[in-house]
């Protein structure tokens, strides 16, 4: 496979594992076409049609859904659970251990340190440009520390994290150099990002041919990046700075409703990037 001879040269490891229970697959296929016969009739008449209609004026234009759910804290933790059907927090069970100073970028409401909870050596710091989100997640009593800040120019000090997390936010951030710069400082060395994503695992249907990400304006989820792996590897290697390496990739198809949906199957990609020792200061 040509992926993997590429990433072989590059010296990064790399593990996938699409292997899943086959009437788990049946049933969550079966789950996508209620939720869509259910829910599209009213998406569309109330969302789709008018986002149609404004982005030929502005390309930009942001959704009334995308709007409601980043007014509403609790919507977006409803949305979470139908796309990430059974459980809104099974996204992050491939997750390593994690340990040290913690900086989690798009924190939203605190899902993943819901799901965190138990890693007692982990002292999370959270960031995001949602304030609302991060007043409901200290109101659930998942956050400690919070930045309401994006992550182009963090408030914080030098050297100050030992991991930083992308956890399913990346596809987000709108410029990756900038971010990844920024991650570079903020890096203690030897300190880790690991970017926690989902890619699309066919071209077919994307409207583009995939040789390398590119920028979409969704109606469900905002101005977004989309890639299949290896756009997404493609588009790491182009995007990071001097500092810092790609060294691993984690390719496990976990069983929620996004992967096993019918218009684009996806599956989840873990990327660990490390900030070498001898980094230029």
């Amino acid at each position: 496979m040509e992926l993997d001879r590429d990433l072989q040269q590059l010296g990064v490891a790399h593990r996938m594992d699409h292997r899943n229970n086959p009437v788990l697959i049946k049933c969550l296929e079966a789950v996508y076409v209620v939720y869509y016969a259910l829910l599209y009739p009213f998406y569309y008449f109330w969302n789709k049609r008018d986002f149609s209609r404004q982005t030929k004026k502005n390309p930009f234009y942001v959704s009334k859904l995308v709007r409601l759910i980043e007014k509403h804290p609790l919507l977006y933790e409803l949305s979470m659970y139908v796309l990430n059907f059974p459980h809104p927090t099974s996204v992050y069970r491939f997750f390593p251990p994690m340990e040290g100073k913690v900086l989690q970028v798009g924190c939203g409401t605190g899902l993943l340190n819901k799901w965190a909870r138990h890693m007692g050596g982990a002292e999370f710091v959270n960031l995001d440009i949602n304030e609302r989100y991060l007043q409901y997640g200290l109101k659930k009593g998942r956050y400690q520390n919070t930045v309401h800040s994006g992550i182009y120019d963090v408030p914080l000090e030098d050297e100050s994290f030992d991991i930083i997390v992308f956890a399913r936010c990346f596809h987000h951030i709108r410029h990756h150099k900038k971010a990844f710069k920024e991650c570079a400082r903020l890096l203690k060395d030897g300190g880790q990002i690991w970017i926690a994503d989902p890619v699309i695992l066919q071209e077919e249907g994307s409207g583009k041919q995939m040789n390398a990400g590119y920028m979409a304006n969704s109606s469900i989820d905002g101005v977004i990046w989309r890639f299949t792996k290896p756009a997404f590897v493609k588009h790491l290697a182009d995007s990071l700075s001097e500092s810092l390496r790609l060294v691993s990739i984690t390719d496990v198809r976990q069983p929620h409703m996004t992967n096993y949906n019918l218009k684009y199957p996806q599956t989840d990609i873990l990327a660990v990037i490390e900030k070498t020792a001898d980094a230029p200061k």
